[in-house]
């Protein structure tokens, strides 16, 4: 796994729960480190492993920790996030836009960072007001963690969305509600 990904754990352990929390979680993990390097590349079951014992320490499943990840990598208040927001604004002026350029974002990405190499993503328009996305294969998680960006997204933009995991199928179903629902975060394209 990417390093990056092992410190976007670390990041959102440490800045929403504590540096105790994130001792805990390596600890239950066996992982040696308790500080990961973004430009190394890690094993995958090293990842899984400190997922696992970061949901066992904080009394969660998995993919309550992962979802909440997601969320922290837009709403938080480090540079991290503020530079991912920004990256993921470019998507568009409104919420939908940026539903339909998530099928570009892995691409994107890899512009930032050509060796991060994230799963697919395919959104389908069923409806005006709903979308169905999935994943591709790759990533165990990983549309947990695109159901944490949905919705912090959400609140980016100020729309009300429902976003279900759909049964017996790998996809979210996001329900656009109400698109004026708050006035959403300012942004503009020049930064600062």
């Amino acid at each position: 796994m990417h390093g990056l990904i092992n410190c976007a754990i670390e990041r959102f352990v440490r800045d929403t729960y504590g540096d105790q929390t994130w001792r805990m979680a390596c600890a239950a993990a066996a992982v040696p480190e308790q500080k990961f390097e973004p430009l190394l590349t890690y094993e995958d079951p090293l990842t899984q492993s400190l997922i696992a014992s970061c949901a066992e320490v904080l009394r969660r499943t998995p993919d309550e920790v992962l979802e909440d990840l997601g969320s922290s990598l837009i709403s938080g208040a480090g540079d991290a996030a503020v530079a991912t927001r920004r990256l993921l604004r470019f998507s568009g002026r409104s919420f939908v836009d940026f539903l339909y350029a998530l099928d570009d974002l892995p691409d994107r990405i890899a512009l930032a960072v050509p060796d991060l190499k994230l799963p697919e993503l395919h959104v389908e328009e069923q409806r005006p007001d709903l979308f169905y996305v999935s994943a591709g294969e790759g990533w165990p998680g990983y549309l947990h963690v695109v159901h944490g960006v949905l919705r912090a997204m959400a609140d980016e933009y100020g729309v009300l969305v429902l976003i279900d995991l759909v049964d017996g199928k790998p996809g979210l179903e996001v329900q656009v509600i109400d698109m004026a629902f708050t006035a959403g975060r300012a942004f503009t394209l020049r930064a600062g």
